[in-house]
């Protein structure tokens, strides 16, 4: 069975178990509602005929009997959405092999318009690495996925995370189930600083008689209530009472009220946290990064699931302050903010400075699920061999990851050593860009810890950069060659500092900007000097005077890409070939839309 049909299968069995809850949830409504309209009559008959003890039983029958009925009810509701997210999560999966994406986080919002490569690589955006990936849901999961898609880290660090996701990438069921419960509630995807800063800042201490007065003024204020509806004291006794209350709660509103900012934008999602941290406690792995995860999520008295549960509560219990009616009538006779207020203080001392840390791991296993699915959806995407030795790239078979596979052509190629440089040309349109794109990206995949569009892939860690869509700027008055060249100072500096780590670039129609004697110059110069450093890589060309330097020169190779003109249409293969292109197509092209190629006439 394919990748493909069982998507496509557990896409139908989760459907169908959706529509199944459905049913359940129409018919438990509809029950429900009989529940409390025969209890409501029950109980107005037996108010009629002056039974008061059983009216009283059958209201306590009948609202407890609600209420279970209501728990039920929502427990069927929450297996539906489940059901629900999970169908949609295989569509997206069977949608996302056609390259076509139904979740619409491109990433954009990480993006840096002056990072060595993403642009030009298509990390982030409507057609990219981050979205082909991105299985994440939490701020922190897709902020760590885009993190290691534009900071490439250490051989080591890449094993483990490849490690991590081999373990889990068959665990279907438990993979889909963790992205199923981020999808319960939309404000996952909200960053949790605001709450965090919350749980680590340094507060003075609540004054110590608070603590007594909580309990001590609401007694009292209720003993006073009671006294005046049996005409025992006046009301106004009990208006200076919750007066009282008020002054004492005047003392702790900007604290409660600063509290509540904090906490309410996220407090509607730490029920599914806590779901997801149960989840995430569920897997027992063995690879070093599973381990280390669970060991975050595990190192105090009470496990991360059931602290954040706790949160949950006390800060959906602090917000209904937000209600005015509820502070009114409920709120200052209860001195509600000075309970909660309290109790927060208490968890943020047990479990504060562990809350970053909580969050970071769940943020891991998230970007480590991401790169697990990935692998799991193309199961003939090679692994990388990621070495320590010089600077290795080889790459076979490898086609451009982004599309669909039926639609790439794979090539191969070898690079190794220092000050090496490839130099690649062809005719317009027939792959040479893309080429550049193939290696770029499918390095990127690698260097994250993903398994690349190739047979096999070797390589070593490096730095990438790229120079391809130099674009000008009319707001910095700059064009588009004076672009590159800042594009190209830039890579000149970074080959000159990254002596561990080198560079590896990719230079696309190098110098375009300027005439054809400049070009030649410019390009010359750059690939001679950086040879002198460690940095090598890809410049594709239409200079064949370029190609020239193999002669003179060891460090250079030459490919090229070819079209022929079969039956007066031009033909593309896309495929790599030895050597310096013979046969361009300017002419050919410009002959079909209609200029006229003739020779010169004097």
């Amino acid at each position: 069975m394919t990748t493909e049909t069982t998507f496509q299968s557990r896409q139908k069995q989760f459907l169908e178990a959706e529509q199944a809850a459905q049913r359940q949830y129409n018919q438990l409504a509809f029950w429900r509602l009989i529940w409390f309209v025969a209890s409501a009559v029950v109980v107005w008959l037996l108010v009629q005929a002056d039974q008061e003890a059983g009216a009283f039983v059958s209201s306590v029958v009948g609202i407890t009997g609600f209420l279970v009925l209501l728990k039920k009810h929502q427990a069927i509701r929450e297996k539906r959405d489940v059901n629900h997210y999970l169908a949609f999560i295989n569509q997206d999966e069977a949608d996302r092999l056609k390259r076509t994406y139904l979740r619409p986080e491109t990433g954009q919002q990480f993006a840096n318009p002056t990072h060595f490569y993403s642009g030009d690589l298509d990390v982030f955006g409507k057609h990219s690495l981050f979205r082909l990936l991105n299985r994440t849901h939490t701020y922190e999961g897709q902020k760590r996925l885009a993190d290691w898609l534009q900071t490439p880290t250490g051989p080591d660090a890449i094993r483990l995370r490849q490690q991590a996701s081999r373990e889990i990438q068959d665990k279907i069921d438990w993979r889909q189930q963790f992205e199923a419960l981020a999808y319960m509630q939309e404000t996952t995807a909200h960053s949790p600083d605001s709450l965090v800063k919350w749980a680590t800042a340094e507060l003075a201490p609540m004054p110590a008689y608070l603590n007594v007065a909580r309990f001590l003024l609401p007694a009292i204020t209720l003993g006073l209530f009671v006294a005046w509806l049996s005409g025992y004291v006046p009301g106004s006794i009990v208006l200076i009472a919750l007066a009282i209350h008020g002054g004492l709660l005047s003392q702790t509103s900007e604290r409660a009220k600063g509290v509540s900012e904090q906490t309410f934008e996220i407090s509607a999602a730490l029920r599914s946290f806590r779901s997801l941290f149960y989840q995430a406690e569920q897997l027992k792995g063995e690879s070093l990064r599973l381990k280390a995860i669970n060991q975050a999520l595990q190192s105090t008295d009470r496990l991360a699931s059931e602290a954040i549960g706790q949160l949950a509560s006390l800060t959906e219990g602090l917000n209904y302050r937000r209600n005015p009616y509820f502070y009114l009538f409920f709120g200052i006779a209860t001195l509600w903010d000075v309970h909660y207020l309290f109790r927060l203080e208490q968890w943020r001392r047990e479990h504060g400075p562990h809350l970053s840390r909580w969050f970071d791991a769940l943020g891991e296993l998230e970007a480590i699920n991401s790169l697990a699915g990935f692998a799991y959806a193309h199961p003939m995407y090679a692994t990388p061999d990621i070495v320590d030795d010089q600077l290795t790239l080889v790459a076979t078979s490898a086609a451009h990851p982004l599309l669909p596979p039926d639609r790439s052509i794979a090539n191969s190629l070898t690079l190794t050593g220092n000050g090496q440089t490839i130099l690649i040309t062809g005719s317009n349109m027939s792959g040479k860009s893309t080429f550049l794109r193939t290696i770029g990206t499918n390095l990127v995949l690698a260097l994250a810890g993903a398994v690349v569009s190739a047979e096999n892939f070797v390589c070593s860690p490096v730095r990438v950069f790229t120079s391809m869509r130099t674009q000008d700027s009319l707001e910095e008055s700059t064009s588009s060659f004076y672009a590159e060249l800042k594009r190209l100072q830039t890579l000149i500096y970074l080959s000159r500092q990254s002596e561990k780590v080198p560079v590896l670039y990719f230079l696309d129609e190098i110098l375009k900007g300027t005439n054809s004697a400049d070009r030649h110059r410019g390009a010359e110069a750059l690939i001679r000097q950086l040879h002198r450093t460690t940095a090598s890589g890809f410049v594709s060309t239409h200079d064949l005077e370029l190609g020239q330097l193999t002669d003179t020169s060891n460090f250079v190779r030459n490919y090229h890409f070819q079209s022929d003109l079969v039956d007066g249409e031009l033909m593309f293969d896309y495929k790599l070939r030895d050597g310096i292109c013979q046969s361009f197509n300017a002419s050919q092209l410009m002959q079909a839309i209609g200029i006229e190629i003739n020779p010169i006439q004097k």
